[in-house]
């Protein structure tokens, strides 16, 4: 009917012309003298011809939202959706008609959000009138629901089934009474005469064979046809947006409109937890805030159930398709060891460690895991990693196999030994930053070392043979990496560390080691200004030095006492240690640690000069530390010299010599930036502040420096900068109140 009443106004517009360009031609005979009759008729004729397009535009207009109606009717209900903006905007670029992408895999594990992604995009494309038709089809045999896992008739299993929806959706219901080779060929000719966007959801539930085929159909499609597919495992076709878990951001917006739909409310730190535990992945989520809502479990009940029931539906429903899938034990070993670190773990370790000698084996399980959307390649970096809960599946499987599991936990303590042995020594700062990005996994293992030898420590027996190498191992972590982490100021890690590693030393009877451990406690104790417990633990260090007669280690223990000693104000005692530490490094003088302990001492002889108020005393000592460590000599990189640079900027602000000190703390924050050294560049950056503040130039300069320098000692806990800092602050702040506000 519409198209008969367009065609019948179409007719009606062409007269009304003809009898317009009659009239204009009259109009124009008459020159300016124009009859009033002809204008009024002229005028009449562009009316109606205005009054009938306007009609034709409502129609097509009306038919437009129908068919945009239709087109929606055909899609699932359209989920609240939040983030993906980047993978919208990515497959929206490719499903432009300039485009050569024909095929866009969204891939991920269950419960990540694909299908949302993939519903969003039909809205949108409809929306946008990007298609003339888009049309949905669903592989999906089980649905999550509070109850459990319940299984769905899916819309599709076979080519088959594709192509009479197909057909169905574009005019042609009967297909399916064709032939397999005719409903091609009738498919492709229906597709060719419109554009069409053809959504394949839970294309893994088909069998192999199926996907084969429907990606051999697709292959030979018209240029008319674009294609979606989502997917747990790797599509073989095409673009591929990977999806992992939400944003933190994106997960509290998610939960927050939840929880306004289901009335329920979760404190912020609740929110966080479970976002954390699952990753952001938003199926997760909202199960989660379902089984508190409408079957009336408590907020903790259910975040325990999360963390500690190895039944649980949501693991089930997210992992068992692609756990069942995993060919070879390989694929497990792998996962295993993926879930027993915390964070992601490098290709050479997960090799090592694995024990797979073949590589060829080891690259096709990789290859399995990565296709299964099981394990996530890291940007920018040869390592994998899984979701948080991944990890808390797979730890659910680790019963299958506890001798793996026992061996891989030792072989990874053995791992990154072997690993901080190669890359932790002094000579090797450079590749300090190599290890921090393993911090939380060579923790880890510590942590297991520790556990393992605390066991050991509560029988009654005489250690094993393996109780006291996994000591030894807990021991060199604690000697390499604490190394590292005092250097780029994890101090906290390194406490923890600490104390784990002294009660592997004392139960070995190693006293160097009980003496190192000792003295790392005291100098975290001294740096956050707890100076008893710093004193104590000197003490303690020095005490068991006794039974090493190692001369280099009791200096050192006399250098930890003699400083806290100083800033207790105990001058005369710390002297005295003091250059009893000296005296003993210039014995070692062609030794590394020897040189290290000179200078030190030095430096630590130049803190008491200035605290006793002896400028000129103090700032010989620290000229003479400075000269120590940039001895071009000496085996031990320069990488203290920010400690002097500093001295004796603070003694030339003292004497007022303020080019002085701004070029000793400048040359200081950039020996501290190219070092690592993050506690003498916010040393540096306070004195920077305190030479623009005195000298009245750059008092905006002078709040930045000390707002980052008071960040950084927060950070580290270092009491005694922290309040020097906020002094600083508050004096920049008062002489410039009106132009200058602290910053956040």
């Amino acid at each position: 009917m519409n198209k008969e009443e367009i065609l019948h106004l179409e007719k009606m517009i062409s007269l009304h012309k003809k009898n317009l360009y009659t009239l204009e031609e009259m109009l124009a005979r008459y020159g300016a003298d124009q009859p009033l009759h002809l204008i009024n008729s002229a005028t009449m004729e562009r009316e109606a011809i205005t009054r009938y397009s306007k009609q034709i535009e409502s129609i097509t207009a009306t038919e437009k939202e129908i068919e945009k109606t239709n087109a929606l009717s055909g899609l699932p209900r359209r989920p609240y959706f939040v983030g993906r903006e980047d993978e919208l905007k990515s497959i929206l670029l490719s499903l432009q008609t300039n485009s050569r992408t024909y095929i866009i895999g969204i891939e991920g594990i269950g419960g990540v959000g694909k299908s949302a992604l993939a519903i969003e995009l039909g809205y949108r494309c409809v929306e946008n009138n990007l298609f003339a038709n888009v049309i949905w089809i669903s592989a999906k045999e089980s649905v999550l629901t509070l109850h459990g896992i319940e299984p769905i008739l899916p819309e599709a299993k076979t080519l088959s089934d594709i192509l009479i929806t197909i057909g169905t959706s574009l005019g042609n219901p009967t297909i399916g009474n064709l032939s397999i080779q005719d409903q091609i060929r009738r498919a492709y000719v229906l597709i060719s005469r419109h554009t069409t966007l053809l959504v394949l959801d839970n294309f893994e539930a088909l069998s192999k064979n199926e996907q084969r085929d429907i990606l051999d159909f697709l292959r030979r499609s018209p240029i008319t046809l674009k294609v979606v597919i989502t997917s747990r495992e790797r599509v073989a076709e095409g673009q591929i947006i990977r999806l992992q878990g939400l944003s933190f951001e994106e997960s509290n917006a998610l939960l927050a409109w939840d929880a306004q739909q289901k009335n329920i409310q979760l404190t912020q730190d609740q929110n966080k937890y479970l976002v954390d535990i699952t990753g952001g992945l938003p199926l997760a989520l909202l199960w989660v805030h379902g089984q508190i809502a409408v079957l009336g479990y408590s907020v903790t009940q259910v975040l325990d159930k999360l963390s500690l029931d190895t039944e649980i539906p949501i693991l089930q429903y997210c992992f068992n398709h692609s756990w069942n899938l995993l060919r070879h034990d390989n694929e497990k070993k792998i996962l295993f060891l993926l879930a027993l670190q915390p964070e992601a773990v490098s290709r050479i370790a997960l090799n090592e460690i694995a024990g797979i000698e073949d590589s060829d084996s080891f690259d096709n399980a990789i290859s399995d895991l990565l296709q299964l959307t099981l394990i996530e390649p890291e940007p920018d970096r040869d390592y994998f990693s899984i979701l948080p809960l991944t990890r808390r599946f797979i730890r659910t499987q680790f019963a299958g196999d506890r001798k793996f599991i026992k061996q891989a936990e030792l072989k990874t303590a053995h791992y990154y030994v072997k690993f901080l042995s190669q890359k932790s020594s002094f000579k090797e700062w450079r590749g300090y930053d190599d290890l921090l990005m393993d911090r939380n996994n060579i923790l880890s293992a510590a942590q297991w070392c520790y556990k393992s030898v605390q066991k050991k420590q509560s029988s009654s027996k005489p250690l094993t043979k393996e109780a006291r190498n996994i000591a030894e191992i807990l021991i060199q972590i604690g000697i390499q990496f604490g190394s590292v982490l005092w250097q780029r100021a994890f101090w906290y890690d390194r406490m923890t560390l600490a104390h784990a590693a002294l009660s592997a030393a004392k139960l070995l009877m190693d006293w160097k080691s009980v003496s190192t451990f000792a003295r790392n406690i005291s100098w975290i104790y001294f740096y956050q200004g707890d100076y008893l417990r710093a004193l104590q633990w000197a003490e303690e260090a020095l005490l068991a030095t006794t039974k090493t007669e190692d001369e280099l280690l009791i200096a050192a223990a006399k250098r930890s006492l003699g400083t806290v000693e100083l800033r207790l104000g105990n001058f005369d005692r710390s002297e005295k240690l003091l250059k009893d530490v000296l005296k003993t490094s210039e014995v070692f003088i062609s030794d590394d640690y020897g040189i290290y302990s000179k200078g030190f001492a030095q430096y630590g002889l130049g803190d008491l000069e200035y605290e006793r108020g002896n400028i000129k005393e103090a700032r010989e000592w620290y000229q003479k530390a400075l000269d120590t460590w940039r001895d071009p000599v000496r085996k031990d990189p320069v990488r203290h010299i920010s400690y002097a640079l500093n001295g004796l900027g603070f003694v030339a602000l003292k004497g007022k010599n303020y080019d002085d000190a701004r070029r000793f703390f400048t040359e200081g924050i950039q020996s501290a930036e190219e070092f690592g050294r993050v506690d003498e560049l916010a040393k540096g950056q306070l004195g920077l502040a305190s030479v623009c503040f005195e000298t009245g130039v750059g008092l905006k300069t002078a709040l930045t420096l000390v707002n980052d320098s008071i960040e950084s000692f927060q950070q580290q806990g270092m009491q005694y900068e922290i309040q020097k800092s906020i002094t600083l602050q508050e004096k920049i702040l008062k002489a410039q109140p009106q132009t200058i506000a602290p910053q956040e």
